[in-house]
């Protein structure tokens, strides 16, 4: 299936730029998403998947034409 797979100018993605349209299984998940993107630092806990427009799990099941991005919050004083 197809998703297109957007995310914010200081992750690296090595491979696929934001917006892009990318093949992945049916039936993943937005945990597996982010494990192709290999964004597997400790901060990855942090990182909210917006699955067309809604932010939901790492659980969330992926369909084909679904819209991910992958936000990570900024904080600091």
């Amino acid at each position: 299936m197809k998703i297109t797979l957007e995310y914010i100018g200081f992750l690296k993605i090595e491979g696929i730029k934001s917006g892009s349209v990318v093949d992945v299984p049916d039936g993943s998940t937005a945990a597996s998403i982010l494990d192709m993107c290999k964004l597997t630092g400790s901060y990855r806990k942090y990182i909210v998947p917006i699955i067309n427009g809604e932010r939901s799990g790492h659980d969330r099941v992926l369909k084909d034409g679904d819209r991910m991005f992958i936000y990570l919050p900024v904080g600091g004083g």
